[in-house]
């Protein structure tokens, strides 16, 4: 867009990137000339490739509507409520409009974009007037030059200045399509002036520094003097002196992002220095739009990802979307649900998961769902090591993992989330609520975390423990304990004695009562199996989620 030969290009440029992102169509162009608009056709034929006879109706009733705007992006008609004109404004001057159709209702994202297609459209306009501006500048110095109205050093130092601003112009191309950002074009600069460069937040905070040694401590100006800067640089196009430095914004339309200064106390910066300033925060203001934008919309993009891919609702668009944030779901993957109690919440949780696991040099990717975060974690082994993990990152190990089972392809995600919730459930209804437990290790406690499952095991634990159960509520004995001791211990009166630490008449008196309340006969293999099993069950059951 910014390498445009004329605005209308520039214009349709920007029109036909919006209509690629979004459910939106071309309508019409329009630039300001003194205050009013005209509308520019589409280079080389009609929009998007279309025919004429298949454009939107642009005729002079849009016009009007157009003219009556005045500098405002609205809607254009009620019984159109996505006929929409969004005006280029750029320094609080509005430099044109671009009209836009949407086939269906665009999402919030959508509409952001456009937006941010919109303020970049401006820039790039003012970019091509400042370009001109330079270009009527240097026919001016050739006129003098030609009229022999210059002397010939002078004309010499012109060449030389004009030479410099080109070779700036270049260098700083090469920095901004370097995909190195902001540090590249500040370092840039400095070693075109010679002067120490730096980018600065809105607020005063440092953000890059290109120069010899450290930046200077700079006390931080009241919120008067800060403020009027601001203003300044608002209402004045173009670089600014502040003290020691000069000063240059950079700013999306009327949204002021930062400045980018030279320091310059001697006060040896040249108009071409000034001029490559200001060059500079025309270059760095889309770049820095497009960082606060990703900030904005990262997260929240990537647990939407999550919560598709979870819920069996992801498209092919998955694998593009996810490479966007640098992940491979070519990959096998296993879905780890995590809870951890404590002030910090799930946005702390979800950044220690992704730090724990880069330190485990894994791949993830992280989204929530209700009071659980989840990570979708390629060549994850188990659990444990990334319990450890985010319980260094927390410091607290009060916490649980659940993972499930391996998934070869995204549309097995879904599957491995219930395993993991399930699995999730069950470590926290055990005995020991913290720590991590593979859907693999569950064996017969697969059925928890389910509510068929738990109900069927509700009935099976009452059919074989519930009398048991009932005499220990009213006599406020053991003898469920003492069963399950016995059972876990394979039968064995020494091992079990030991372990309940009473004495083995003791031991033979409690099975003797636990035969006569239940009618069970302790003596019959597939009796105790049950009765294990039951008591190995009720022992999950028997705990409240932590």
């Amino acid at each position: 867009m910014l390498d445009g030969a004329d605005e209308r290009e520039v214009l349709w440029a920007a029109l036909d990137a919006i209509a690629a992102l979004g459910p939106f169509t071309a309508a019409a162009a329009y630039l300001l000339h003194d205050g009013r608009p005209h509308r520019r056709p589409p280079p080389g034929g009609s929009a998007n490739g279309a025919p004429p006879s298949e454009l939107p109706a642009v005729g002079a009733h849009l016009d009007r509507r157009i003219a009556a705007l005045h500098g405002r992006s609205r809607r254009l008609d009620p019984a159109d409520p996505w006929l929409r004109a969004l005006a280029l404004r750029h320094h609080g001057r509005c430099l044109g409009y671009l009209v836009v159709r949407a086939r269906t209702v665009p999402t919030d994202e959508e509409i952001a974009l456009a937006d941010l297609l919109a303020r970049q459209a401006a820039v790039a306009l003012a970019n091509l007037a400042l370009a001109r501006r330079d270009r009527a500048r240097a026919a001016e110095h050739e006129r003098l030059r030609s009229a022999e109205i210059r002397r010939a050093a002078d004309l010499g130092a012109t060449v030389s200045a004009l030479e410099r601003e080109s070779a700036y112009h270049e260098a700083l191309s090469r920095a901004a399509a370097s995909g190195r950002g902001e540090e590249d074009i500040v370092q840039t600069l400095h070693e075109h002036t010679g002067l120490p460069a730096l980018t600065e937040d809105r607020f005063g905070n440092l953000r890059v520094w290109a120069g010899p040694g450290q930046p200077p401590d700079r006390p931080r100006s009241d919120s008067g003097p800060r403020n009027e800067l601001l203003h300044r640089a608002r209402q004045q196009p173009g670089a600014a002196r502040e003290r020691d430095r000069l000063v240059a914004p950079i700013a999306m339309g009327d949204d002021l992002l930062g400045l980018v200064a030279l320091v310059d106390p001697d006060r040896r910066a040249d108009r071409t220095d000034t001029s490559a300033l200001e060059r500079t925060g025309l270059v760095l203001a889309p770049v820095l739009a497009h960082q606060q934008k990703l900030a904005e919309l990262e997260p929240q993009l990537r647990r939407d990802l999550v919560e598709k891919l979870i819920s069996g609702q992801a498209t092919e668009d998955a694998f593009t979307h996810a490479a966007a944030f640098g992940h491979d779901l070519h990959r096998p993957h296993r879905v780890a649900v995590l809870q951890w109690p404590g002030p910090a919440g799930q946005a702390a949780l979800g950044h220690a998961v992704t730090r724990a696991a880069g330190q485990l040099r894994l791949d993830v990717l992280v989204g929530s769902r209700r009071d659980t975060t989840i990570a979708l974690v390629a060549g994850l082994d188990s659990g444990a090591a990334l319990y450890r993990a985010v319980s260094e990152e927390l410091g607290s190990a009060a916490g649980a993992v659940g993972v499930g089972g391996r998934c070869d392809c995204p549309a097995d995600l879904p599957h491995s989330y219930d395993e993991a919730t399930r699995a999730l459930t069950v470590r926290r209804r055990s005995q020991d609520p913290h720590g991590s437990t593979d859907f693999e290790e569950l064996g017969l406690y697969r059925m928890m975390g389910t509510g068929d499952g738990e109900r069927e095991a509700d009935r099976f634990v009452g059919e074989w423990l519930g009398a048991l159960l009932d005499y220990d509520a009213r006599h406020h004995t053991e003898l469920v304990t003492t069963l399950s001791h016995y059972l876990e211990s394979g039968g064995s009166y020494d091992a079990a004695s030991e372990t309940l630490r009473i004495h083995r008449s003791t031991l033979r008196y409690r099975l003797q009562r636990i035969r006569e309340i239940t009618g069970h006969d302790l003596g019959d293999a597939g009796t105790r199996l049950n009765l294990h099993v039951a008591t190995r069950i009720r022992n999950v059951l028997d705990q409240q989620p932590g």
